[in-house]
């Protein structure tokens, strides 16, 4: 009975610890002047709890993507694959030994020493990244009616040019504008390169090495294989804008340790 109690009071001062340390943790991070502020809405910040009788919480997902390194194949860019700038020449300002990794890549054991590195990533919104894509979606979508027009009795083209076209709607429409756009390891040269602190946030996250292969041909390149700040946990005090599948915008601020938070949000139209 004894050493019950004694484990039973250990483990709540564990909790308790736990607790503590997050608390505080929470509190550096917004202490001061956010490090960056993005606008975001459903389209960047999704969720599927909309049961009204679930009363646990609702947490928010970053929906981030990238620009693919092997060009526009699939019809949508999203965050699997290789990132265009994420190259040879970026892995080593990032500290990788790039000479190791392409002497373990023709041996074939790159699986055995391809290990993630913490790094800070770059997200952008609704800029460069996604009016590229967006223009990529268009062209796809024009390519593929020309297809179908040379190929006028064929299901299958015209399928495709549907498709692309239903593409291109949605990435007007619906397709998140938030996308990982670079990384780096000294905070203040990426903020020098990217001050806009409302179209760019910087956060903590992992990548690492990878074969990009093209045909025959393969080269080295990487992966990003997480973003720490992806999950955002609601307030009690906006809970109820997101008890619906309405639209709705977010204010989204990150702090000292680059971990977000929401400041203010509302439905339909943009908070300010």
């Amino acid at each position: 009975m004894m050493k019950w109690s004694h484990t039973l009071i250990a483990g709540s001062a564990l909790i308790m610890l736990t607790n503590a340390v997050a608390l505080l943790g929470a509190a550096y991070n917004r202490s001061d002047d956010p490090e960056s502020r993005l606008q975001l809405s459903q389209r960047e910040l999704q969720h599927d709890r909309w049961n009204k009788k679930d009363n646990s919480g609702i947490t928010l997902r970053l929906d981030w993507r990238i620009t693919q390194q092997n060009g526009y194949k699939t019809g949508y860019a999203d965050k699997w694959g290789n990132p265009a700038w994420l190259d040879k020449a970026k892995l080593a300002e990032l500290g990788f030994d790039v000479a190791k990794l392409a002497s373990n890549f023709e041996n074939g054991r790159h699986y055995k020493v391809a290990q993630t590195r913490d790094v800070l990533l770059v997200m952008e919104l609704n800029d460069q990244a996604y009016q590229q894509e967006l223009m990529r979606a268009k062209e796809f979508s024009e390519q593929s009616k020309v297809l179908q027009a040379g190929n006028p009795g064929s299901e299958e083209f015209k399928q495709r040019a549907k498709n692309a076209e239903e593409n291109y709607q949605r990435e007007q429409r619906d397709n998140s504008r938030l996308f990982v756009i670079d990384a780096g390891i000294d905070l203040q040269q990426l903020r020098a390169t990217y001050p806009d602190r409302t179209r760019y946030a910087i956060v903590h996250g992992l990548v690492r090495p990878s074969i990009v292969r093209e045909g025959r041909e393969s080269r080295i390149g990487g992966i990003v294989s997480e973003l720490h700040a992806e999950y955002i946990n609601v307030p009690l005090d906006y809970r109820k804008v997101f008890e619906t599948a309405a639209q709705y915008e977010v204010r989204v601020a990150f702090g000292k340790r680059l971990e977000p938070w929401i400041t203010a949000a509302s439905r339909g139209v943009a908070v300010k």
